[in-house]
């Protein structure tokens, strides 16, 4: 019988699974509704991967590991709204270590850059800040 290959978790659903649970009053995904729909999903946040590196050492390694970065960038109507939602998401993203989802497991996080503005040109009337964030996660591990 041979082993199942390693399949590390995506870290950007656990992300955005566990933001939106935080935060259940934002609209939090990997791509934003386009044109007019974005003004009607505010307040949003956008998780983009923006790279990261795995540590795979085999399917029994407990250290096998996923290390995504993330580009974080928080919209609303105005500066302040934005500002305020960026502090929410590091607020939130400090509590993910220890966190699970059926994908994985949260096991580090990072701030690279905290909240800085991030002007959104083409929707002139939103706001935006962003911030640069890292993980780590591991995969499920099995209880049997």
């Amino acid at each position: 019988m041979t082993t199942p290959p390693l399949v590390l978790p995506d870290g950007k659903q656990i992300a955005i699974q566990l933001l939106a649970a935080d935060l259940p009053d934002v609209h939090v995904t990997g791509k934003l509704p386009e044109g007019k729909a974005l003004n009607a999903a505010l307040p949003a946040v956008r998780v983009l991967r923006i790279g990261g590196t795995a540590d795979i050492r085999g399917w029994s390694d407990p250290a096998a590991r996923d290390n995504p970065r993330f580009s974080i960038d928080c919209y609303a109507s105005d500066d302040q709204q934005a500002m305020r939602l960026a502090r929410r998401v590091c607020a939130a993203w400090e509590l993910l270590n220890g966190r699970s989802t059926e994908d994985g497991t949260v096991i580090g996080i990072s701030q690279e850059t905290g909240p800085q503005d991030r002007p959104e040109e083409p929707n002139s009337d939103i706001a935006r800040v962003g911030m640069t964030l890292g993980m780590s996660v591991s995969p499920p591990r099995s209880t049997s």
